[in-house]
């Protein structure tokens, strides 16, 4: 996936040091998708392994916050998508604490 969306992620990347630009997200709009728990921790897990970086995973929790047939787990999933999302609004890109500590908050029960 991640080469999948390298050109994207770069254009993103540089829209993202423009207040005020407009940046085009490119995915399937058309398909039902469910984004549960442990499919969140693993993209975040894959941000703090290094398989993606930190403005890869804003990338796509912005695209994820713009499909029509997205169901999520739980409200916590949903919060948590948003607040990694559009990082010119939320204060920045998440840094390795921060998602550790995100990654906490999603496994209490």
């Amino acid at each position: 996936m991640k080469t999948e969306i390298n050109a994207e992620v770069f254009a993103y990347e540089k829209l993202m040091q423009k207040t005020g630009s407009t940046i085009s997200l490119h995915f399937i709009e058309d398909e039902s998708t469910f984004l549960n728990t442990q499919g969140l921790l693993n993209l975040i897990n894959q941000t703090l392994n290094g398989s993606l970086n930190n403005i890869e995973l804003a990338y796509i929790c912005d695209c994820l916050t713009l499909v029509e047939n997205l169901e999520f787990e739980n409200n916590k999933v949903k919060e948590v998508v948003f607040e990694i999302a559009d990082p010119e609004i939320n204060g920045g890109y998440k840094s390795v604490e921060e998602l550790k500590s995100i990654t906490k908050s999603l496994q209490i029960k």
